[in-house]
């Protein structure tokens, strides 16, 4: 456990308080590429906090000249606590007038909050992003922060890690991904047809609608705006289903212009194992791959199985 981090990382009570007293080692369930970017942020942030603790140095020494005159005081985060000096001196001999640090004090206190809580929400974001998870970014208690801490990577790792069961960032992805599929693809309650496995081919009802205006008066097949996610989400099923990979998306259909879609012929995607997509005027698609196994596998890991018509 990076225990610099865990102390450090605000007190967190949602997120991080669960972990502080437990080893937990997760290295090993993010990749070499995943790792690589921690390391970046990392460093970047310590070299912001090391340029933070040394103007920090540098004002609390001058403040130092002010402790009895404004008797100043530090909060347990570092801010500085000061009065108004009521010495005669200062308005006789301007001294009023001279530079003091304590709003530079506190504005860097700030800055280290703030640079504490960006690499919270890059590390967190980033899985999010590369996983497609949904795990939230923990709060970092400003008033417990304390100046010279160094995060360290692991801590956020650990704490998203733990948000998700102890489960991997892949694995959680992946169930995501197939929940959200299901979602898409699911019978309708009256519906009378669901996905089904033809051969080298998969077939699914529903899942688009054409505008009508678009095709009374330019019979163009536009597809629907409420309908454009529909079909990045089934690419991204189909790329996990065929290819294994967690990154498919509508841009893998070549040619594809959802403004005048053809349903005369098939589009050629870009993964490997499933090869062509086809439309119809009904909302139904179809998916080709290169043979039988490769749909076989491409349903059964998007357990399409699972599916159910009301009456069955």
């Amino acid at each position: 456990m990076q225990t610099t981090t865990a102390t450090h990382a605000g007190g967190n009570a949602d997120l991080l308080s669960g972990i502080l007293g437990v080893e937990i080692r997760n290295e090993e369930k993010i990749t070499a590429q995943d790792r690589l970017f921690c390391e970046k942020q990392q460093e970047m942030l310590y070299n912001v906090l090391e340029q933070i603790d040394q103007w920090y140095g540098i004002f609390t020494k001058e403040a130092e000249k002010y402790r009895e005159s404004h008797r100043i005081s530090y909060k347990e985060n570092g801010e500085i606590r000061h009065t108004y000096s009521t010495a005669d001196s200062e308005y006789k001999d301007y001294t009023v007038h001279t530079f003091k640090p304590f709003k530079a004090i506190n504005e860097l206190v700030s800055s280290n909050l703030n640079a504490n809580k960006g690499f919270a929400q890059r590390i967190i974001g980033y899985f999010n992003r590369t996983y497609n998870v949904s795990v939230p970014v923990p709060e970092i208690n400003g008033n417990t922060l304390k100046m010279g801490s160094r995060p360290h990577y692991m801590t956020y790792v650990d704490a998203v890690i733990e948000h998700l069961g102890g489960r991997s960032f892949r694995k959680t992805a992946e169930e995501e991904l197939i929940k959200r599929f299901h979602q898409l693809v699911k019978p309708h309650r009256w519906s009378k047809v669901k996905p089904e496995l033809k051969g080298d081919k998969i077939s699914f009802p529903n899942i688009v609608v054409f505008d009508s205006f678009y095709y009374d008066y330019n019979r163009t097949n536009h597809v629907h705006y409420n309908y454009h996610g529909n079909i990045s989400t089934l690419c991204e099923g189909i790329a996990f289903g065929s290819d294994d990979v967690l990154c498919g998306d509508k841009g893998m259909v070549m040619r594809l212009n959802q403004d005048n879609v053809d349903i005369s012929g098939w589009y050629d995607l870009m993964t490997t194992n499933a090869t062509g997509m086809k439309f119809f005027r009904n909302g139904r698609i179809d998916v080709r791959f290169k043979d039988r196994e490769a749909a076989s596998l491409c349903f059964n890991r998007l357990r399409l199985d699972e599916l159910r018509l009301q009456e069955e």
